[in-house]
């Protein structure tokens, strides 16, 4: 019998590697098999949940040989919800797994070997890190819980894993919970209508907190009563939006978010600098490594007061103001207009003068600076998960900076990211991964590349 057909045999399995969501990896009679929570090393009893392009999924039922770093995790939703993959692992652990997952990558699917890889930079404290939340909203047993799904499923664990969050606003979502419940404020899945989620940012320098209604009709029942209980019980919200999102997939926020308490956004810091980021803005999760991060695309860069950068995806100018400190100009592009202009009053209100930022498509508005004859002595980039359009990595190699700093949320597209730039007349110099998201199989990697030779 073919064993992707026999899900109620057990099976003993050698756990030989891990995927890059977290999950080890084995074989039976030669078929992959990903097994969440196990261990590199660990030889474990499963029971196969399900199979997809000829991949087998499995749950352990008994771990037959521990590995040395697996610990007791610690929060009590672990085993089903899938805000976290690496909690049965001790923390160092955690950073070598980040550390492999790389280099696999930049092997299997950039082609390089040899390339300098540095060991992951973690965490002091790789808990309560968290300064913004997406929570899932249902009702279960006559009660709202706010949560995070279960790992592969839209079935919500009991809880958040709010070790990730601050007291504040572990205290928040406790509070949420129970008015929420109190009104019966009604719940639905999209396209039902009724709240489906709630955002949380937190100002890790001030202590404000923005939080955000998202819900798939124009209104949420008794929503100026509850606005009021939560400004009352938690002075730090300072402000309150509703945001109307009917879509089944995509971004958490609709078109139209609209504040309807207090103020639209916060201010926080990384390093000498302060930050306006309203409700939409992109801004790093983790302040404490998103400095640790900017930093090292700083040095990477290596400016001078003479060099001109291009910092593409430059979002609301975080990276491009650490530059400025040591570049001659910055020209940010970016396409989300809000993220524009938060980018724009932070350089002004941090009083940055040799900054320039511009909407628009970073793969449309970089060729037409190349045809406008700037020429950057340095590159970043810091794309989404899915990499660089095309077009964009053409046009950095026809620009021919001396090095690109590139900044990726996915060792899977950057190693294809970085095989066409290689291609392009640039070497890979080296590779540093950075653990913003602890807990999580999810890794930032900072790379720098130089110019080798001409291209035609």
């Amino acid at each position: 019998m073919d064993v992707a057909a026999d899900f109620s045999k057990p099976y003993e399995v050698k756990i030989t590697g891990i995927t890059h969501d977290g999950a080890g990896v084995g074989r039976i009679d030669g078929q992959v098999v990903f097994v969440p929570g196990a261990l590199q090393g660990e030889e474990v009893l499963i029971e196969i949940t399900g199979i997809q392009k000829k991949i087998l999924y499995a749950r352990i039922t008994e771990i037959l040989s521990y590995h040395e770093d697996r610990i007791s995790p610690i929060c009590s939703v672990y085993s089903s919800c899938g805000g976290c993959q690496l909690q049965h692992a001790a923390y160092p652990a955690q950073l070598r797994i980040k550390e492999q997952q790389v280099r696999e990558a930049l092997e299997r699917i950039g082609g390089f070997t040899g390339i300098k890889v540095n060991p992951t930079l973690g965490m002091d404290e790789p808990w309560g890190y968290r300064n913004k939340g997406h929570f899932q909203v249902r009702k279960q047993n006559d009660r709202i819980v706010l949560g995070f799904y279960e790992e592969g499923s839209h079935q919500l664990a009991g809880q958040a894993c709010r070790h990730l969050f601050s007291a504040q606003v572990t205290s928040l979502l406790a509070f949420l919970e129970e008015r929420l419940t109190v009104h019966n404020v009604k719940t639905a899945i999209i396209p039902e209508q009724g709240l489906c989620r709630i955002m949380i940012r937190e100002s890790k320098a001030t202590g404000d907190i923005l939080l955000v209604f998202v819900s798939t009709g124009t209104t949420i029942g008794k929503i100026e009563t509850i606005s009021r209980e939560i400004c009352h019980e938690f002075p730090q919200v300072v402000g309150i939006s509703l945001s109307r999102n009917a879509r089944r997939i995509g971004p958490v926020l609709g078109q139209d978010t609209v504040v309807i308490s207090g103020k639209g956004e916060i201010t926080d810091c990384l390093g000498p600098f302060s930050f306006a980021i309203s409700v939409p803005s992109f801004f790093q999760v983790n302040n404490v490594q998103a400095e640790v991060l900017y930093q090292k695309t700083v040095e990477y860069a290596g400016l001078t007061a003479d060099n001109t950068v291009i910092d593409a995806y430059c979002g609301i100018g975080a990276i491009s103001l650490f530059l400025a400190e040591k570049a001659g100009h910055v020209i940010g592009i970016e396409s989300v207009i809000e993220a524009v202009d938060d980018a724009k009053r932070n350089a002004e209100e941090n009083s940055v003068k040799n900054v320039e930022f511009i909407e628009g498509e970073a793969e449309k508005v970089m060729p037409r600076l190349v045809e406008q004859g700037i020429c950057p002595d340095v590159v970043v980039v810091d794309p989404p998960r899915r990499g660089c359009d095309k077009a964009l990595l053409d046009s950095i190699i026809d620009a021919k900076p001396s090095r690109i700093v590139y900044v990726s949320c996915n060792p899977a597209t950057l190693a294809r990211d970085l095989r066409m730039l290689s291609a392009g007349g640039y070497r890979v110099e080296e590779v540093q991964p950075v653990d913003m998201f602890p807990q999580t199989a999810h890794v930032e990697v900072v790379t720098l590349l130089t110019r080798s030779v001409e291209t035609k």
